[in-house]
């Protein structure tokens, strides 16, 4: 998901697009007042629930947020403090990734 922040309002927003990069669909939300983290973590579980009751064979996931990405890497659903990454890793099973 990406995030822009303006005036301490923050939204997010994704792209989903097939295989050939074609565009299936798009999101956006508006969070209000937010960490920009949390905001990474809405965008890509925005993203994964639109995702849930369609085919998809392979998924990749892009952010502008290296932290946001280490984070759902390195923790698991079990351990993690965050519920927000907990939430991305029950959707990644859901979604079957």
């Amino acid at each position: 998901g990406a995030v822009k922040v303006d005036l301490e309002d923050v939204a997010v927003g994704g792209v989903i697009r097939d295989d050939q990069g074609r565009w299936i669909l798009g999101f956006n939300k508006r969070l209000g007042q937010y960490f920009v983290f949390n905001a990474g973590l809405w965008g890509i579980i925005d993203g994964l629930l639109l995702l849930k009751n369609r085919p998809c064979d392979k998924l990749l996931i892009r952010t502008n947020s290296t932290e946001v990405l280490q984070a759902i890497h390195e923790a698991s659903s079990l351990t993690s403090f965050s519920a927000l990454i907990r939430r991305v890793h029950n959707l990644f099973q859901e979604v079957g990734h």
